[in-house]
């Protein structure tokens, strides 16, 4: 598992640097068969994308605003290998609403994917856009997204206490027709923030998208839900 850097927006005078979190994509040994067969109970034999493929479906940095750039620290993939099955954790509610807001918010949803890819692009004033592609056997994606839907809706209202400056965040997730297979979309605002984040979680087959746009101006990342749409189209077109 590695690290990687994600940044939270609050009001006053600064950028708060919020957390490194480690990021997503199967945290057992990988496995030899690179594109290997899903399945799980009702679910159709399906085939995995592999890191290296998944990260070619990443958006470039020529789609975002001017003055963005990628961050290598943070862009990085799984490679060619699959990694082994690995059991499911349990939700954590109680420590899962700060990971929200950092990019590797996925990982609240306590399931491993066999494969990742992930791209991370900043600008001078430290806004970050963060990009996330995982794939996953079975119905495990189904899972991911349901599970991502609980942390969401008991984060509606939450106390951050885990920086210098205390917020009292409000979450609203609204769900987004024809986007995939499943799309949810929740804004992240705090009276202490300047401006906000937007996360989007698509599920294309046995694939989950992730993004998180994290901006000081009044939009609060809502172009995050575009820039979205258009991986979920390079997904779609993939399988």
């Amino acid at each position: 598992m590695k690290l990687r850097r994600a940044l939270v927006t609050v009001a006053a005078t600064a950028a708060l640097p919020f957390a490194l979190t480690a990021c997503s994509g199967g945290s057992g040994s990988p496995s030899k068969d690179t594109s290997a067969p899903s399945a799980g109970a009702g679910a159709p034999e399906t085939r995995l994308l592999n890191g290296t493929r998944l990260k070619s479906l990443l958006l470039p940095v020529g789609v975002l605003p001017k003055g963005y750039k990628a961050d290598p620290e943070a862009t990085r993939d799984s490679g060619g290998s699959l990694a082994a099955p690995s059991a499911k954790k349990p939700v954590d509610l109680a420590s899962a609403c700060p990971k929200l807001e950092a990019s590797a918010w996925i990982q609240t949803s306590g399931v491993e994917g066999a494969a990742f890819a992930q791209g991370d692009f900043v600008n001078a004033s430290q806004e970050e856009f963060n990009q996330e592609l995982d794939s996953y056997r079975g119905t495990d994606a189904q899972t991911v997204m349901k599970r991502l839907e609980q942390v969401l809706k008991h984060c509606a209202h939450f106390k951050d206490t885990s920086g210098d400056t205390k917020a009292s965040v409000t979450i609203k997730t609204t769900t987004v027709p024809k986007m995939g297979d499943q799309t949810l979309k929740a804004e992240l605002i705090a009276p202490e923030w300047e401006g906000g984040t937007t996360l989007v979680a698509s599920r294309v087959g046995n694939v989950v998208v992730t993004t998180f746009y994290s901006v000081q101006s009044g939009d609060k990342g809502a172009a995050g839900l575009d820039l979205t749409k258009k991986i979920v189209a390079g997904v779609q077109q993939a399988k």
